[in-house]
């Protein structure tokens, strides 16, 4: 089952699709998101599907709404913008084909040619200053984003792109489209939000669109998180030694 909710149809002028649904480090949804405060863009549709999980969320005035993916648009002077968001990817494979097909549909018929893909690539350690990796539909991408700043490895590292930032290119890639995946290094473990590899993302897209961008809020959240680690590695320090005393130094209730 996918239902669509359409709140307006604008009329776009050569848009490009970008994408960014949680994932490792959630890069890609806090760059999206970023980009649409910050860029005011105005939501046009949703979708939703069984595929998403079996759960409703309660704001803050006790009403539910449940899970969904959001489209948000801006208008530009080269090209418009289309934004894809959400609370979740899919549970299954077989939803992930099912959405991500709806979803190109979609986005066709608003003439969308290309896909930028946002995620993050898990690395071990926390990356002070990450990098951006890139993998694209078709080799002619490759140098004109080597000039904004992306790394391609020759698959080297990356050798697959799991969940809708793969499909959506490798499905529009099928249906004549053309893209690139922005991966930013961030620490594979899943517990943190990481703010520094999403602005490096950021200042990819800065260049992309020839734009500057108020990072001053992502940089405050690159703060936070970094103060997180810092009580996260203290927390782990402390178990360890707990672990790791002499038996009999060890209390017990019975």
């Amino acid at each position: 089952m996918i239902l669509w909710k359409i709140h307006d149809r604008p009329i776009f002028y050569k848009p490009v699709l970008i994408e960014g649904l949680p994932g490792i480090g959630n890069v890609g949804k806090m760059t999206v998101e970023y980009l649409i405060d910050k860029l005011n863009a105005k939501k046009f549709a949703e979708v939703y599907s069984d595929n998403f999980p079996y759960h409703v969320f309660i704001d803050k005035k006790s009403v539910v709404h449940l899970p969904r993916n959001e489209f948000y648009f801006v208008k530009g002077k080269k090209r418009d913008l289309i934004f894809l968001t959400g609370d979740f990817q899919s549970m299954t494979p077989q939803g992930h084909y099912e959405i991500t097909e709806k979803i190109l549909e979609f986005v066709k018929n608003q003439g969308v040619k290309s896909i930028i893909t946002v995620g993050g690539f898990g690395v071990e350690g926390i990356p002070k200053d990450p990098k951006v990796l890139g993998a694209v539909t078709h080799e002619k991408l490759i140098e004109e984003f080597k000039e904004k700043g992306v790394i391609f490895e020759n698959g080297e590292r990356v050798g697959m792109i799991v969940g809708a930032s793969g499909l959506l290119l490798g499905l529009g890639k099928l249906k004549g489209m053309r893209g690139i995946c922005l991966m930013g290094e961030t620490f594979s473990r899943p517990m943190f939000t990481d703010a520094r590899s999403s602005k490096a993302v950021l200042e990819v897209f800065s260049k992309y669109l020839g734009i500057t961008l108020d990072m001053s809020d992502m940089n405050t959240k690159a703060k936070e998180l970094d103060k997180a680690i810092t009580k996260a590695k203290e927390l782990e320090e402390q178990m360890m030694k707990k672990l790791t005393k002499p038996r009999d130094e060890l209390s017990y209730i019975g």
